[in-house]
């Protein structure tokens, strides 16, 4: 526990750099010092999507006939859903690209959110309807498993009946390896500091005007998430060899 402590400290500082000042997200360790609930906007809306999550894998428990009660990973307790908690731990990385998504895309407002009388914060029904839309977005996003193209919903109940089929018996062999999780970001820290590094001279040569660069410029400084046209990407790219050259 005290490893899996230590490594939940170093993610979450990482995880906070992807976050702007403005939502005063430090840390999700720090949340579970509060005598009860979240103090700030990401940490109460990380709170929501594992709540998501949770159902989510107490539907499948249910559906292959599973107890939800008796766990492995996590204390057994008539009060407590332990399986639903072991299922959750490979898919949380779901509910964390969900709240990314949302904070990039500035999908999230201040009136999205009240303060409780014990200076809590929650979620109003605009809110949770943001998250639960774009949760759903990422629940049934493709992924390749095995052979086929099925989504991150359908592993989950795939990971659960050979979880049921292992208990019973019914197989040898249980293996809870994820499907690879691949993110290529158009707009990522490597782009952003080639943008910056190429001068007008040299974008002028590769066939742009400088008013498109001035534009990509102020898109690599900003902490907002952009797009690139194919082409343009192709240029960026070409921008290395073009100086290589010289």
């Amino acid at each position: 526990m005290g490893i899996e402590g230590t490594l939940a400290g170093k993610y979450w500082i990482e995880f906070s750099k992807a976050v702007p000042r403005k939502y005063d997200f430090c840390n999700r360790i720090d949340q579970f010092r509060r005598a009860m609930g979240s103090g700030d906007m990401v940490n109460t809306m990380l709170n929501y999507g594992y709540a998501l999550l949770e159902a989510e894998c107490l539907r499948t428990i249910n559906a292959v006939g599973l107890d939800p009660h008796v766990g492995f990973l996590h204390e057994m307790n008539p009060s407590k859903n332990s399986l639903a908690y072991d299922l959750q731990e490979p898919f949380r990385f779901l509910v964390d690209l969900t709240v990314i998504n949302l904070v990039e895309n500035n999908t999230m407002e201040k009136k999205d959110f009240i303060i409780t009388e014990n200076c809590n914060l929650r979620l109003r029904g605009s809110g949770a309807k943001k998250i639960v839309n774009e949760f759903s977005n990422m629940f049934n996003k493709p992924v390749g498993y095995g052979d086929k193209q099925t989504t991150w919903g359908s592993v989950l109940l795939l990971k659960s009946r050979e979880l049921s089929h292992y208990l019973t018996e019914k197989t040898k062999k249980l293996e809870f390896v994820n499907p690879e999780f691949g993110i290529f970001r158009v707009d990522s820290q490597e782009i952003r500091q080639k943008i910056l590094n190429i001068s007008y001279v040299d974008w002028k040569k590769l066939g742009f005007s400088k008013g498109t660069l001035h534009y990509m410029k102020q898109n690599a400084k900003s902490d907002k998430p952009f797009t690139l046209n194919s082409h343009v990407l192709e240029r960026v790219k070409a921008w290395e060899n073009l100086i290589s050259g010289d």
